[in-house]
C-alpha cells in the first residue's frame, strides 16, 4: 500500500506556494500521451502527493436515466470516502452547470461543530480537512469526474495551498484526467463475456457478500460459486474478487 508523503505544517506563502503549484501542474503533463488507466493512476498519485494529500480518490461517473454509473475509480485506500457519501452524491449527480463553474464540497475540523457528521468522520480518519470537487466533461450532463482528497491531521493544520489555489488546481487536473480517460481506447471484449450466473456472483461480491452467503442467496453450493469466480478470474485476467469487480466496472459489465 502506498504511503503518502507526510503532511506539511505551517502556512505556505509566496514563492513556496507557487513552487508547490508548479510541481503539481508538472505531474499532469503525461496525460497528453496517456494510453492506459495505469498511466492515469500514476498521474493521480503524483499529483495528489505534490498537494500533500493523505488520501485520494478519483472517479469518472456517467449519468444515465437510471441514475449515475461509475465508469472508473482510482483510490489509494478502498472506500475511505464512504462516510461522506450522503453529501457527496448530490454533488456528483447534479448536472447542467455552466462551463467553467466549479462544484465543491469542503469540510474542516476547525469549521465544523464537534457534533456534526463531517467533524466525526474527519476525527475517525485522523484528518483535518477534506475536499470533494466535480468537473464536467466537455458536454455537461453526460459524464463528470470527481476528485476526493483528505488532508492533514489535528486542529490547526495548515494546508500547503490556499483554498482558492487548491480548488483551481484540482479542477484543472480533474478536467484533464477526465479528457484523458475519455480518449483511451475501449477495452477489448475478447474472452471477457461473462455468463448470467457469473455476473450474478460478481454483483453479490460487489456489495460485500462472501461466497458462502452468495451460495445461500442463489440456492447453490459454495463450491459452485467458487467455480464461477474461477471462470471470472480467467476471463478478466485477474486473481481476486476485488480486482475482478474493478475490472468488470471498468469494462461496463457491472
Amino acid at each position: 500500500m502506498h504511503t503518502s508523503k507526510p503532511p506539511r505544517r505551517g502556512a505556505v506563502r509566496g514563492p513556496e506556494s507557487q513552487e508547490t503549484a508548479t510541481r503539481a501542474l508538472s505531474t499532469l503533463r503525461p496525460l497528453f500521451e496517456a494510453s492506459s488507466v495505469a498511466d492515469l493512476k500514476k498521474v493521480v498519485q503524483e499529483f495528489t502527493d505534490e498537494l500533500g494529500a493523505r488520501r485520494h480518490a478519483f472517479s469518472v461517473i456517467e449519468r444515465a436515466q437510471g441514475g449515475p454509473s461509475l465508469r472508473w475509480l482510482c483510490e489509494d485506500v478502498p472506500r475511505w470516502w464512504s462516510g461522506f457519501r450522503s453529501e457527496l452524491l448530490p454533488l456528483v449527480t447534479r448536472s447542467g452547470s455552466r462551463p467553467g463553474h466549479i462544484r465543491t464540497l469542503r469540510c474542516a475540523l476547525d469549521d465544523t461543530p464537534p457534533s456534526s457528521p463531517f467533524h466525526r468522520e474527519l476525527r475517525r480518519l485522523g484528518a483535518h480537512s477534506a475536499l470533494f470537487l466535480v468537473a464536467e466533461a466537455q458536454h455537461p450532463g453526460a459524464t463528470a469526474a470527481c476528485f476526493s482528497l483528505l488532508f492533514g491531521a489535528g486542529s490547526g493544520y495548515a494546508p500547503p495551498l490556499g483554498p482558492g489555489q487548491l480548488t483551481s488546481l484540482c479542477h484543472h487536473a480533474a478536467s484533464l484526467l477526465l479528457d484523458a480517460y475519455l480518449r483511451l481506447p475501449p477495452p477489448t471484449p475478447k474472452s471477457a463475456r461473462l455468463s448470467a450466473r457469473e455476473l450474478e456472483c460478481l454483483r453479490w461480491a460487489a456489495v460485500g457478500k462472501t461466497s458462502w452467503e452468495t451460495a445461500h442467496i442463489l440456492g447453490v453450493s459454495e463450491r459452485t460459486v467458487n467455480f464461477h469466480f474461477s471462470n471470472v478470474f480467467g476471463k478478466l485476467k485477474v486473481n481476486n474478487k476485488q480486482a475482478a469487480i474493478a475490472q468488470a466496472i471498468f469494462r461496463g459489465l457491472l
